[in-house]
Formats: structure tokens, sequence, C-alpha cells
């Protein structure tokens, strides 16, 4: 996640307990599935209805079962200095899973677990590394990248920097990606919808806006919304019905948006007061999302 004052914050937000986070009518509507995950900063929906997550500090992959029975799936040797380092991005594509994450030489790497290098990146940052990934409708696997602290290499079309990247998940690990768009901070948070387009939450640098925003039509972000100053967007999913929501690193909201005429408006409540970490859509339908130490489930 992007914003320097954030690392104090972020340490207290982790030190606080799931009851100092949520009221009970929100604890009501959901259900804890994964009482004490490490801090599950990647999850990734599968198939059979459960879930995979990343734990950012150790590299470690847990499978979940639809029942909350969790088991070691793999996992991956991680640098963890600075704010956004580790395990950041997790993708399933059949019995495949595949990895993102800053190794221990600290560039950002994309891997097959347990198979093959998919893509050597960039040196990474302290903040700004972006690191999540997605396949895509056409089989891509999709990953944004943040301008890893050097915003004036956005606009170079040779530069990962604030780009979101389509890579050949089969390929080698010099691969050149295609980019999708350029000029964003850091795209930390995106999922495809059912027609195909790019949803991103992009974190804001020093005071600029935090964007809702389409990361496949054009060359540029095209905004649908700023969301609201300071809140740090960690997660974003599209639910059955079309609308997206959005979990917030420093807000610790999980908001509903109805995109209308390319425009999102948030609904008034939001779903959750205790998310921070991400959210995904599982196969039945329902949503998970995440805190430091817990995963949750909405009906």
């Amino acid at each position: 996640m992007r914003r320097p004052e954030a690392a104090v914050v972020i340490v207290l937000v982790l030190a606080a307990t799931s009851a100092a986070c949520g009221n009970d009518s929100e604890r009501t509507r959901s259900i804890a599935l994964v009482p004490d995950a490490a801090f599950p900063a990647a999850m990734a929906a599968t198939p059979d209805g459960g879930l995979l997550y990343g734990e950012r500090l150790t590299g470690r992959v847990v499978r979940v079962a639809p029942d909350g029975a969790t088991e070691v799936a793999g996992a991956v040797s991680v640098s963890t200095t600075g704010e956004q380092r580790g395990l950041l991005g997790l993708a399933v594509r059949d019995d495949q899973v595949f990895v993102s994450f800053t190794e221990p030489s600290g560039h950002l790497r994309v891997e097959r677990l347990g198979g093959a290098v998919v893509w050597m990146g960039p040196a990474s940052a302290d903040r700004a590394n972006g690191g999540r990934i997605t396949f895509a409708p056409d089989g891509s696997l999709v990953i944004g990248v943040g301008d890893l602290l050097d915003p004036e290499a956005s606009a170079d079309p040779t530069t990962p920097n604030g780009k979101m990247l389509a890579l050949d998940p089969d390929g080698p690990p010099d691969q050149q990606p295609i980019t999708l768009s350029s000029g964003w901070n850091n795209p930390f948070a995106f999922a495809y919808g059912p027609d195909g387009t790019l949803y991103v939450a992009d974190n804001a640098g020093g005071e600029g806006d935090e964007r809702l925003a389409i990361g496949n039509r054009g060359p540029r972000p095209m905004v649908l919304a700023t969301l609201p100053p300071h809140s740090v967007p960690s997660g974003l999913a599209v639910m059955n019905d079309g609308g997206l929501v959005v979990c917030s690193f420093l807000e610790r909201t999980l908001r509903t948006y109805r995109v209308v005429d390319d425009v999102a408006m948030p609904d008034a409540v939001p779903l959750a007061t205790d998310c921070s970490i991400g959210v995904v859509t599982l196969d039945d339908g329902r949503l998970a999302y995440a805190d430091g130490g817990t995963i949750r489930v909405v009906p």
C-alpha cells in the first residue's frame, strides 16, 4: 500500500482485535471462516467453493475448504522489508496456482506455485509495488504494478511502473508484458466484471485522489469515482449482480458501489467495518473478506 504515513497506522491496525473493529449488527451478517489467518494479503476463489490465501510475511499459501478446514498448499521465499513486500498476489487456473511476490533479492516475481517462473519483474520499492494478480477472460495473467516510488516512470512505455500488465502464464521469465493501461499510482486491487471490464481501485500518492476506475478501456485510467480520501483501497471484487465491493485498509470498510453510465455510486451503509486486507467473490456468490488475522464470509 502506498501512503508513507501508513506505516505507523498499520502497526496499530494489526494490533487491534476483531472485537474492536465491528458492531454487533455487522457481526450477525458475517461468519468467521478462518479465525486464525496470518496476514492473508492475497486471496483467490477455488472452483470447489473454497479459497486460497497467501500469508504476506511467511510466503505460505493456505487452502481453505468451504467448511473452513485449512491445509498448507505450498510456499515461496519472500523479502518482507519495507511496507509492501512479501507475498502479494494469488490467481487460480484449473488446478494450477500462480503467485506474485517480492523474492529475497527484492525483485517482483510471478511464478506457478511449485513450478516455473512466469515473469521476473522490476526491483521493488518500500511502497507502491502493486503485485496483485488475476486471470483475464482471454487467459492472460494480469498484474498491477505501482509506480515504485518513481511516478515519472509511469509515462515511460518501456518501464512497468504504474501499469496494468498482461502476462502469458506459460511464457518465459524474460517475457515482455503487454500494457493494458498506464498512469496508475498503485493499482493494488482489481477484478474483471462478467462483460470483461477490468475494474481497478488505485491507491493515491501523497494527497492525490484514490480512484475507482476502468483499466482496459483506453491507455489511461477511466475514472468512475473518487474514493474516500486516505482510505487506501486494498481489495476489490465483482459481485454476481454486477455490483462492486471495495475493501479499504485505513477506512476499514467493505463498501458496495453500483456502476451506471460509467459512474460508480456507493451504497450509504457499508457491508462491514472490519475489512482491511482484501475481498474475493467465492464460487457460490458469497463474499470472503479479511483483516490482519481473520477471514470472514458475508452470505
